[in-house]
């Protein structure tokens, strides 16, 4: 059940950057969010309701989940949600695939320690790769640039919540989820009232049942479902396991980009994504090694 239950959330995950491609046309960006996370966090609530004995999170654990939800969910979403918006599915997979190196120099910086140089080695080529990403278009800077480089910030801002998120191992998963997407929603909506505010949408287009399916898909399946899905297997087979799963988020983002949305990437994007993916992938094996030798 850990493996199945990873290969479907990768799978919505993967899928996901589609989504909100085609809901960001009619939908803000940033208001995207907010319907997804109140969708989320209903969700997560009667799923609480049904599972959990009356356990409450303690008041230091709703601290750190106040700070993950801003991070992890308000200014995540908000650039992810408008970088998708500029750039394409594809390409924001990729970039989105450094969190760990963001994550791995978040973390040095708080804990005052250097990895070793064979991780900076590899965070570097990753770093080649995510410029040819973003160079595969041109030197001119267009809103495809933009939209990567707002995708690169939305990597950043996860690294935050990755080092916030670490504060709650030893809570409920799923009351610490719920906190986080409670919090999370309450810090986006001042951003979606001005939003809203300033582009006055056409809200009855929100209720067009092809944006009204992939709304419930993100906020049902990849933000409910999806994160109980993942602390499950987390759980069934432990963190290193499971988080081998995210690697193939890009593959899928990129052939559902392909058959939903006839986009074919360029040729510098399987360049600089092979690179990126290298980068990661033998990043993550570094740390794990220098994680064993010289345990916090």
């Amino acid at each position: 059940m850990g493996f199945f239950f990873s290969f479907i959330t990768v799978f919505f995950w993967g899928i996901s950057f589609i989504a909100i491609k085609i809901v960001v046309r009619v939908i803000p960006p940033i208001t995207l969010g907010a319907v997804r996370f109140a969708i989320s966090l209903f969700t997560l609530f009667v799923f609480t309701l049904l599972t959990s004995r009356g356990e409450k999170l303690p008041k230091a654990a709703r601290k750190y989940s106040a700070i993950a939800g801003f991070w992890g969910i308000t200014m995540y979403f908000i650039f992810e949600n408008i970088g998708v918006h500029f750039t394409s599915p594809s390409q924001a997979s990729l970039l989105i695939s450094t969190v760990p190196i963001f994550t791995i120099a978040i973390a040095d910086i708080y804990r005052k320690k250097r990895s070793s140089w064979k991780l900076y080695a590899m965070s570097f080529l990753s770093l080649v790769g995510v410029a040819i990403i973003i160079l595969s278009n041109g030197f001119e800077f267009s809103s495809n640039i933009l939209g990567d480089l707002l995708i690169l910030l939305a990597a950043f801002s996860w690294g935050m919540y990755t080092l916030y998120i670490n504060q709650l191992e030893e809570y409920d998963n799923l009351l610490a989820t719920l906190e986080i997407t409670k919090w999370g929603l309450i810090f986006l909506i001042p951003f979606s009232a001005v939003e809203m505010f300033i582009e006055s949408p056409n809200v009855v287009r929100f209720l067009h049942p092809d944006i009204l399916v992939w709304l419930l898909f993100l906020g049902v399946l990849c933000s409910g479902f999806g994160y109980v899905m993942w602390n499950y297997a987390i759980k069934s087979l432990g963190s290193r396991t499971s988080s081998n799963f995210i690697y193939l988020i890009p593959l899928v983002s990129i052939i559902a980009d392909s058959l939903i949305l006839k986009n074919m990437p360029s040729m510098g994007v399987y360049i600089g994504g092979t690179l990126v993916m290298i980068g990661v992938i033998l990043g993550e094996r570094f740390a794990r090694v220098e994680e064993i030798k010289v345990p916090d």
